[in-house]
């Protein structure tokens, strides 16, 4: 099915399963970036108070990248939404991270000379200060952050809008009687007869025939086969019978 695309070139389906192998590869980073706590395995660090919250939320995407998969797949609108809300989750993270490091960051001309500098530890922001590099290390963060957020808010729309997509348009589509305007075009194609029973048949109760079958059954005699008539009595080959005769053996 055409979803539409993505990337302007790329199919929106293969588009999304790429979001979702990104999601698991960057939850290996985050991992590593957790236990090793080296900070160019992550793309904030210089709040402290912020500096694990990217890192922590991405790691889970191992497990929600590859669900993500498997329910592009397969066309899962239950799955792929987990890989929807943790896409959303990770976005409002990495903005709220960003925020706050160029926040922090705006201190960098004067944290050497600042008390803060002597009662808190900020490795990062004492190196820039000592190089003297703090406007350029605003203006660098600024754009790569953006960058950054602005892609994952492009993954987060396109991975959103095919789940819409497969939500209002399942895989397996169930018929409710939608075109059973055209059933006598059906039958007409396939050149047979319609099985079901006209209304006025439907409303005949089928008991009192089942009693006249009966008592014929009853009043034949051994050795010889019932007579029936030939708009209601059927032979015991299931057959409609033609002729009132009995056979004497």
């Amino acid at each position: 099915r055409d979803h539409g695309t993505c990337c302007v070139v790329l199919p929106l389906k293969l588009g999304v399963s790429f979001v979702a192998m990104l999601v698991w590869f960057d939850a290996i980073l985050c991992t590593v970036a957790t236990f090793t706590g080296d900070i160019r395995f992550q793309p904030n660090g210089y709040n402290q108070a912020f500096y694990r919250v990217p890192t922590f939320v991405g790691v889970p995407g191992i497990f929600i990248g590859f669900i993500g998969i498997l329910g592009i797949y397969d066309d899962k609108p239950e799955w792929v939404r987990w890989l929807v809300y943790f896409l959303f989750v990770k976005l409002a993270a990495l903005v709220t991270a960003s925020v706050a490091d160029y926040w922090t960051l705006r201190k960098c001309d004067s944290w050497l000379s600042s008390t803060e500098h002597l009662t808190t530890e900020n490795e990062q922001l004492t190196v820039l200060a000592e190089a003297e590099v703090c406007p350029w290390a605003r203006l660098a963060y600024l754009v790569g952050s953006s960058i950054i957020i602005l892609f994952w808010a492009y993954c987060t729309h396109h991975t959103y809008y095919y789940m819409q997509q497969i939500e209002a348009n399942p895989g397996y589509q169930i018929d409710f009687g939608i075109e059973k305007h055209d059933t006598k075009g059906r039958w007409d194609f396939y050149q047979v007869k319609d099985p079901r029973l006209s209304q006025e048949e439907e409303n005949q109760p089928l008991l009192p025939q089942l009693h006249a079958t009966d008592e014929e059954t009853e009043h034949a005699g051994y050795g010889s086969a019932p007579n029936f008539n030939s708009a209601t009595g059927y032979g015991p080959d299931g057959q409609q019978a033609r002729n009132s005769e009995m056979i004497d053996f």
